[in-house]
């Protein structure tokens, strides 16, 4: 018994050092609640000294580590999935057509103040520029 229980624990402590706990992976925090489960029901069996009644309860833990781990992620997908949205109405435009032309008169506008300013710089350097006959 106190092989399969160290067998038990040992593969359980192989799997925290997996890539299915990488903060990309859509399933991260069911993987670490089920492997954070099994750890804690393990190691409460373990402590009894009964390693039938540490399994039950390594699979017991690791269950409801996953299914709290899953509501978890369920719940980080629609937050996710709410922002992009969010992002995505930001990035569009909802002016009318008649505010857009509206601002695009008003640039050429001010593209057109801001060349007879520049007509009017140059010609006041000429002016200076030219020797007093």
């Amino acid at each position: 018994m106190k092989r399969i229980l160290i067998a038990l624990f040992a593969s359980t402590l192989m799997g925290c050092a997996s890539p299915a706990f990488d903060h990309d992976n859509e399933n991260v925090s069911r993987n670490k609640g089920a492997a954070g489960g099994a750890l804690l029901g393990l190691t409460a069996g373990a402590l009894t000294g009964d390693a039938e009644l540490a399994a039950k309860g390594a699979v017991a833990g690791a269950v409801a580590g996953g299914v709290a781990g899953t509501m978890h992620d369920t719940e980080q997908a629609r937050e996710n999935a709410r922002n992009a949205e969010t992002a995505d109405a930001l990035r569009q435009d909802n002016r009318s057509d008649a505010e857009k032309r509206a601002d695009e008169l008003e640039a050429e506008l001010r593209v057109l103040q801001l060349e007879q300013q520049i007509a009017e710089m140059k010609a006041a350097q000429d002016d200076s520029a030219q020797p007093a006959e």
